[in-house]
């Protein structure tokens, strides 16, 4: 029989239950996992990696439904885990254009644009040097999350991009020449969003700074937001680059 590492086995099944909760946008079965990914174990052996995640605080259990969902310690994982991994960039992400030919304002008003059009979330843009600006765009996009049909979260949400902007600005500029950075729920810090993600990217050349970021719930599609904001980050900084 096969040596079967229990480490490995588990931090498979959490990724797949992950990935399952972000695609349903509902609390996820061993049966389903069996189903939809063909795994080699029994739905009773899978219901025990469950239970034993479950304790170690990555899932929680909803009593209504037999299924369970992540917890922002579960997203912990699975976002470290692919930042651990080397991403892909679809094709149509590669092929994105920006527009330099207006100059700046049209350079930073179209990066935002495309941003958000591309992942389906709502992408922010912080840049200070030759001018300071704060822009977003794509709010329409958090209409199609189904988290936010909470009419109460809905307001927070809004209530956070429009009164928390100076929380926005400084997380951009904290982390740019990171790479990728993606906070989590309540590492954010701003209590109207506690429920959402915000992965972030940026660049420093000489006196200039600009931060890239997407804000989305914490169900977000982390693989499609990693790998466009990394590919609009540097896009935007080569674009700088042939102005100046």
């Amino acid at each position: 029989m096969k040596y079967v590492d229990p480490d490995k086995r588990e931090s498979r099944i959490l990724n797949l239950a992950i990935e399952g909760y972000i695609k349903e946008s509902r609390p996820i079965s061993s049966s389903y996992l069996c189903e939809k990914f063909n795994l080699p174990y029994s739905t009773a052996t899978v219901r025990n990696i469950l239970g034993a995640l479950e304790k170690r605080g990555l899932l929680s259990h909803i009593h209504t439904s037999s299924g369970r969902v992540p917890t922002q310690e579960g997203f912990r994982h699975y976002v470290d885990y692919l930042i651990g991994e080397e991403i892909i960039t679809p094709d149509e992400f590669i092929d994105a254009e920006v527009d330099v030919s207006d100059g700046v304002e049209e350079l930073l008003n179209n990066t935002v644009d495309v941003l958000a059009v591309l992942s389906g979330y709502t992408s922010l843009l912080a840049i200070s040097g030759l001018e300071e600006r704060f822009l977003f765009r794509g709010a329409r996009f958090i209409f199609e999350q189904p988290e936010f049909e909470d009419v109460a979260k809905l307001k927070s949400f809004f209530y956070a991009l429009e009164v928390k902007i100076n929380i926005f600005q400084d997380l951009l500029f904290n982390c740019l020449d990171e790479g990728v950075k993606v906070l989590i729920g309540k590492d954010i810090g701003c209590e109207e969003i506690s429920g959402c993600s915000l992965v972030v990217s940026g660049f420093q050349k000489k006196k200039l700074c600009a931060g890239l970021a997407l804000l989305g719930p914490m169900r977000m599609n982390y693989v499609k937001a990693i790998s466009t904001i990394d590919m609009m980050s540097h896009k935007l900084q080569e674009s700088i680059e042939d102005i100046f």
